[in-house]
């Protein structure tokens, strides 16, 4: 299954000051969790339906941690629109893996 499959996305919070961007979602394992984005550098929020409407993540693709400064994470949600954060690290739940404890994934320096 994709990550993050069938998660319904409650809101989308940033904190321009700071660079820090939360996901808030609702699962039904264990109901509302977050994921954050931090040094936050871009930030695209498309709402055109091009699937019909839906709240639901389909998946979340995210490459694996290098050598970039940055790193960007993708969002597909059930209606095709695809929210795109490129960011210096991403704090995942631990839901999101089914693990124990939150996963963070940071971009290496070079």
């Amino acid at each position: 299954m994709a990550l993050m499959h069938e998660w319904v996305l409650l809101s989308i919070g940033f904190d321009w000051k700071a660079g820090r961007l939360t996901f808030s979602f609702d699962i039904y394992q264990a109901g509302g969790v977050s994921l954050v984005a931090e040094g936050v550098v871009d930030l695209h929020v498309p709402q055109m339906k091009p699937w019909g409407p839906s709240v639901h993540v389909n998946e979340v693709r995210q490459p694996p941690v290098g050598a970039r400064k940055r790193r960007k994470l993708e969002i597909e949600m059930q209606s095709g629109d695809i929210i795109t954060v490129t960011a210096a690290s991403f704090l995942f739940p631990a839901e999101a893996y089914d693990a124990a404890a939150p996963i963070e994934t940071t971009a290496h320096r070079r």
